[in-house]
């Protein structure tokens, strides 16, 4: 389990600088790396779906109806970063077309499906300890990248730090598949003519 400022610290050591004790403290690594530290996070969360940023909720229908093309809208949660799932619909790719089933606008959720709306999504998590240990090493490969130029204004360092980031995100994301079921794939037109 991991802490912010150790994930900090790990950038730092692939960049080949002198660790920090706190984020806010005054150096220009702690100030690059907290300017940087949330915005990075969430684009590494929302990039993947990551099995320990998972989370589920029952949407209750808002007041007010979308003005046209669906019948209920639904707040999105506060912690929301990435849909993964909307009702007994997958939303990623390759397992059911879902276009017109519905749509992400804003805060929330249009859809003629009935409430509560049952979804599943990726969570904005600040609590690092609870972050995979092969995310923890792709954020923090991530934050070396982001903050190669700004603190050591070496470009091979960048360079370095991008390779080795890229290699964290396969190696991550084989893992996180691995832990997920397989998924049926859906009949289609071509695959039902050649059944008959």
């Amino acid at each position: 389990m991991a802490s912010q400022i150790e994930i900090a610290n790990r950038a730092l050591t692939k960049l080949g600088e002198a660790r920090i004790t706190t984020l806010d403290e005054d150096s220009k690594a702690a100030e690059t790396l907290f300017s940087m530290y949330d915005i990075v996070l969430e684009s590494e969360l929302r990039a993947n779906v990551w099995n320990f940023a998972k989370t589920r909720a029952r949407l209750p229908a808002l007041s007010i109806d979308p003005v046209f093309g669906f019948s209920q809208q639904f707040q999105l949660p506060a912690d929301f970063l990435r849909l993964i799932q909307v009702g007994e619909f997958n939303a990623y790719p390759a397992t059911r077309d879902t276009r017109g089933l519905y749509s992400l606008e804003g805060r929330a959720l249009l859809t003629d499906l009935p409430a509560p709306l049952a979804v599943r999504y990726i969570r904005r998590m600040t609590d690092a300890t609870q972050y995979d240990s092969l995310f923890v090493e792709v954020l923090a490969c991530r934050l070396a990248w982001e903050c190669a130029m700004p603190i050591t204004q070496v470009v091979s360092n960048k360079q370095t730090a991008m390779q080795e980031y890229q290699l964290a995100v396969r190696a991550a994301i084989r893992a996180n598949a691995i832990e997920r079921p397989s998924q049926a794939i859906a009949d289609d037109t071509w695959m039902e003519a050649h059944v008959r």
